[in-house]
């Protein structure tokens, strides 16, 4: 093994990529400003493993970042893991920090029903003057900690909805409220060892396994957030309120158009009630009592959608439609073999059998 990760080191398969070069030469400047990247970035670095016998994968620094323009660091002063990011001036990140600075004041933070991620810091790139470094939480997506239960939808739903709508009364679009843009505040969810950043099997230290807790037994309840303001539009007076554009990661919304001005407040809706529409409610039977509220959500005349307010108020009433042990019950897939069924059957009939036995059923 020493012999192979030398040669491989001589041949440059270890050296950083071209990102982690930006964010390497970046490295003290950021901790100038408080904020220590991992190892990893540190000028000078060079592979641990190289010339012994350990296989580089046991190292944390072998874990890679899926996210070029952002990067993971710790704040110095409170030690709390935030998400560094690199807006350029692009026409896809024009509007990030007016917006963040909008959603971050004091007044808009202490609302509950604010659910954008918010912005902790910002300052110039020394080493590029065309955009801006952002400092925010680092948050989890839901690929790392999914959905497995029907009540768990329905709350990341009311507090997905909130937001938007919260946006919405202060005249702020998203325009891009849908897969990789909403994320999630696991830290409740690992009360001993907080996760690692890129890895959450494992702890920060990238070797020790570590394991969540049920979302149901989570203090604080784990709270969902809208990230990507790059894209979105805030408004002053009374409308109309209309925009141009086609960027986005949903291109099914009928109204798209670079030329014809459409309604960015009804692309929110649409955007995010097929977000829920074709990730959840199609993939799983047991979500029937959502796909009234989702279609209309979704028609292809922007006109005939609910407004955000009108559709939480709607989610609400839906909301309380499953009772008992149906609400409580995990996401049953529509092609799922029937061995796969009854294991998971049978692991919901143990965690039910646990909330009954701690919690007072009426």
């Amino acid at each position: 093994m020493a012999a192979y990760t030398a040669q491989a080191a001589a041949e440059g398969i270890f050296d950083l990529d071209p990102m982690e070069i930006f964010w390497r030469d970046l490295q003290p400047y950021l901790l100038s400003k408080g904020y220590k990247l991992r190892p990893k970035y540190a000028p000078g670095w060079t592979p641990p493993w190289v010339g012994t016998d350990i296989y580089p994968h046991l190292f944390e620094e072998t874990i890679i970042n899926p996210l070029p323009w952002v990067v993971d660091a710790q704040r110095e002063e409170d030690g709390m893991i935030v998400a560094i990011k690199w807006a350029p001036a692009m026409a896809h990140t024009r509007n990030e920090v007016d917006v963040l600075q909008f959603v971050s004041t004091p007044d808009m933070l202490a609302d509950p029903r604010n659910h954008c991620n918010p912005l902790l810091d910002s300052f110039p790139n020394p080493n590029d003057p065309n955009g801006v470094l952002i400092v925010t939480p680092w948050l989890f997506d839901f690929y790392s900690l999914p959905i497995f239960y029907v009540n768990e939808l329905v709350d990341f739903m009311l507090q997905l909805f909130e937001g938007v709508a919260f946006l919405h009364e202060h005249r702020v679009a998203h325009r891009d409220c849908t897969h990789a843009n909403v994320m999630q505040d696991v830290r409740s969810a690992f009360p001993r060892l907080q996760p690692h950043p890129l890895s959450m099997s494992y702890a920060r230290d990238g070797t020790t396994l570590v394991d969540p807790l049920d979302r149901c037994v989570c203090h604080p309840p784990i709270r969902y957030y809208l990230i990507d303001f790059g894209i979105s539009s805030r408004f002053d007076g009374d409308g109309p309120y209309r925009v141009t554009g086609t960027i986005g990661r949903d291109p099914t919304a009928p109204e798209l158009s670079d030329t014809v001005p459409y309604d960015p407040f009804k692309l929110d809706v649409y955007m995010v009630g097929n977000f829920f529409l074709q990730r959840y409610v199609r993939k799983y039977s047991n979500l029937e009592f959502l796909r009234p509220l989702l279609l209309r959500m979704t028609r292809q005349i922007p006109e005939r959608r609910p407004n955000m307010e009108q559709a939480l108020r709607a989610l609400q009433k839906a909301a309380r439609r499953p009772r008992g042990v149906a609400y409580r019950w995990r996401l049953r897939e529509r092609e799922e073999p029937f061995p796969n069924a009854l294991v998971r059957d049978i692991c919901a009939l143990f965690r039910e059998a646990y909330f009954q036995a701690t919690h007072e059923i009426l």
